[in-house]
């Protein structure tokens, strides 16, 4: 306990060393620029931040070489998406997903909408970004979309067409355990076998439905 209240407290004076930091920015160019008229400032030339080619040029380290095994998942695909809820006939919509190189190639990222359906009528748009963890020494993923779903998941092994990410997601106010099992059986395939478990029993994976995209 005294530990947390520690770090809180170091991270509190963080934040005021911070500010103090900018407060004293203000007043030195205040001083600086003295009594100059607004209209003899130069103006703010704002940074192109949606701008990947910068970042490719500009990337400091070299993105990992890791990252060319999840090549299979870049493009656009169109998928029809099954799911499979116990004691409910199967609901399909039609998704479309696409996937690209971002940030100098250090992550991919995904962006896809679910068109409404007869069966399941629900819209969602969804971002998910892939990258290698060198520390943990395997991939990592993040998601998150419009109708406040979210989680994280990793992949220790990885090979050539084929990737499995494990983790913890929220999806409808309902927390549990997520498996994307990803693969390419062709090269303008894209499977993915979706399964997932209780949080309480994380090793009990079930099968919940499945997403079979054609390249575009």
């Amino acid at each position: 306990m005294n530990s947390r209240k520690a770090a809180v407290r170091a991270r509190a004076g963080s934040r005021l060393r911070r500010g103090m930091a900018l407060g004293a920015t203000a007043v030195l160019g205040a001083l600086a620029l003295g009594s100059a008229a607004p209209g003899n400032a130069a103006p703010e030339s704002f940074p192109a931040l949606g701008d990947d080619l910068a970042a490719v040029n500009r990337s400091a380290t070299a993105a990992p070489a890791q990252m060319n095994q999840l090549d299979f998942l870049l493009g656009d695909w169109k998928c029809l998406v099954t799911a499979e809820v116990h004691g409910q006939p199967p609901m399909t919509n039609t998704t479309y997903l696409s996937v690209r190189s971002i940030l100098g190639g250090h992550w991919y990222e995904l962006r896809s909408l679910q068109l409404p359906s007869t069966s399941n009528p629900q819209r969602l748009v969804a971002r998910q970004v892939y990258g290698w963890d060198p520390a943990a020494q395997q991939f990592t993923t993040y998601y998150f979309d419009d109708a406040d779903g979210q989680g994280a998941g990793s992949a220790p092994e990885v090979t050539t067409g084929h990737a499995v990410f494990t983790g913890t997601y929220l999806f409808n106010g309902f927390r549990h355990i997520g498996r994307d099992d990803l693969y390419s059986p062709a090269p303008d395939k894209l499977y993915n076998d979706i399964s997932m478990a209780m949080e309480s029993t994380p090793d009990q994976l079930f099968p919940v439905g499945t997403a079979r995209c054609d390249r575009r």
